[in-house]
């Protein structure tokens, strides 16, 4: 079925905040920002884009900003929606290669084969990939989000129903903004934030990722 076509206030909607987070992110989000301007309408999308860049402020300031980042995409995930998992995942790993240079465990390619393991499964294989230290937060974070999805755990604190918050928004704008026939795969995981804009600091990432396949390969 062929969707709906932009009103003409939703178009020129359209190409200013396509030109928007062309500028902010350094990357185009075309077919996502389309559909949710065709679903929520000009107006709601503008509610939606305050909403969200409020969220994630204030989620950062408790969980940080590339646990922030990392959990929207776990989040994303769980709602079956691979630009927003890839998307955010490496936009956390990004951040937290700015700070510290180190990389992160949780990135768009090292999620890949979560998605031949049944739910349990990814949760055991997400607390191995997050053993290392420094990731206690994180770990402890991503596992009872997952148990939260799974509705084996109630939020019993405040930084569980920030949790849940989360999972419950993404599955919102993951119905918002699914596009029939679009794919993404890791290789073209687009980055949603400013980080996106300084080529030298995605080139250093690369570099020092292709480096740590070629290590896990000798």
């Amino acid at each position: 079925m062929n969707p709906k076509p932009l009103s003409f206030s939703e178009r020129l909607a359209f190409a200013v905040f396509r030109r928007v987070y062309k500028a902010s992110t350094g990357f185009e989000h075309d077919a996502v920002v389309e559909e949710a301007i065709r679903f929520m309408g000009v107006r709601g999308f503008l509610r939606y884009i305050k909403f969200i860049d409020k969220f994630v402020k204030n989620t950062s300031a408790i969980f940080g900003g590339a646990n922030t980042q990392t959990l929207i995409g776990l989040a994303a995930l769980m709602a079956g929606c691979g630009y927003c998992g890839y998307g955010h995942t490496l936009t956390g790993a990004l951040m937290e290669f700015k700070d510290s240079g180190q990389l992160h465990p949780i990135h768009p390619f090292s999620i890949v084969e979560l998605f031949e393991h049944e739910d349990h499964e990814i949760v055991e294989k997400l607390d191995e990939m997050l053993s290392k230290p420094g990731y206690e937060d994180l770990r402890r974070y991503s596992k009872r989000m997952y148990e939260m999805f799974l509705g084996e755990l109630e939020p019993e604190d405040e930084d569980d129903e920030l949790l849940k918050s989360i999972i419950d928004f993404w599955a919102w704008t993951v119905e918002c903004t699914i596009v029939e026939g679009v794919s993404i795969t890791p290789e073209n995981a687009k980055v949603m934030n400013e980080l996106g804009r300084d080529r030298a600091l995605r080139e250093r990432y690369e570099q020092a990722r292709a480096a740590e396949r070629a290590q896990s390969r000798a």
